[in-house]
């Protein structure tokens, strides 16, 4: 049996409206288990070690070339596909 820690914290308004959002759709069940899957999902499940600087300086450098290409995705959009995606993850770990 694990452990559990209480925290307390603050967020952005937005973040809280999201997150909320997204415990309504029925992604989560409550906020502790939302944050809990993006800790997760950050850290990974075998604890994998945290990527280097290189590979992070090429994400952003990948990331620069696509705007500077014109291939940009409006906010709403990218928050909209986040979701979804978000939604899945949750629906796969609840079983279906």
């Amino acid at each position: 049996m694990s452990t559990t820690e209480r925290l307390v914290i603050d967020l952005p308004a937005d973040l809280v409206e999201g997150l909320r959002d997204s415990i309504k759709s029925g992604a989560f069940a409550s906020e502790s288990e939302a944050i809990e899957m993006l800790l997760r999902l950050w850290y990974g499940h075998e604890q994998v070690e945290a990527p280097d600087i290189a590979t992070l300086r090429a994400f952003v450098a990948e990331g620069i070339a696509d705007a500077d290409a014109g291939r940009l995705v409006d906010s709403e959009e990218m928050f909209k596909r986040l979701r979804a995606r978000f939604s899945a993850i949750g629906a796969k770990r609840a079983g279906g």
